[in-house]
């Protein structure tokens, strides 16, 4: 949502400032003009140069406020994904206090219990399938899941044009990151 707003802001900087402070566009660069005759220099085509100072100093100061006066907080999904349950917890509860809701019933306690369940039917289902797994099956399994994952993309190339988008934009991102 916010990326159309920043081109928008963006544009309007570039036209007043690169539009107002800008040479003659029937003007040669000094470098291809003979000494004396009129030329563009430096010091009258300064409006991209405004451009990029406005621009830089705007993410500037939005970076800093984002850092420092909006400050965010990690969410709770992320930080069950990384075990930091208590962590969670605190922060539902500040969720909750901000929406003017009652607080959330979950606690450590209740996380322990599925774990443990999680773990006795996963250790449980791994020794009745094949006991503990050796090098090959696990390799066996990563190939099989690739495979699986190819699949999935069929649908990119089910004709010419999602065919060639595709491989465009694969293209553009490799030789960007290069």
């Amino acid at each position: 949502m916010w990326q159309p707003v920043g081109v928008a802001i963006a544009s309007c900087i570039a036209y007043g400032t690169t539009a107002k402070w800008r040479c003659d566009p029937s003007l040669k660069s000094c470098r291809d003009v003979s000494s004396g005759a009129e030329c563009c220099t430096v010091d009258s085509n300064m409006g991209w140069r405004y451009t990029v100072i406005v621009l830089g100093t705007m993410t500037l100061a939005v970076f800093f406020l984002r850092y420092f006066v909006f400050t965010f907080h990690e969410s709770p999904k992320f930080l069950l994904a990384r075990g930091r349950e208590a962590e969670a917890i605190e922060i539902l509860h500040k969720i909750a206090k901000y929406n003017k809701q009652p607080p959330p019933t979950l606690t450590l306690e209740m996380f322990a219990a599925i774990d443990e369940v999680s773990s006795n039917t996963t250790s449980a289902t791994q020794v009745a399938t094949d006991g503990p797994q050796s090098t090959a099956a696990t390799t066996k399994k990563v190939v099989s899941g690739f495979g699986k994952e190819l699949t999935r993309l069929k649908g990119i190339f089910t004709n010419r044009l999602s065919a060639f988008i595709f491989v465009l934009l694969a293209l553009t991102y490799m030789v960007s990151t290069c």
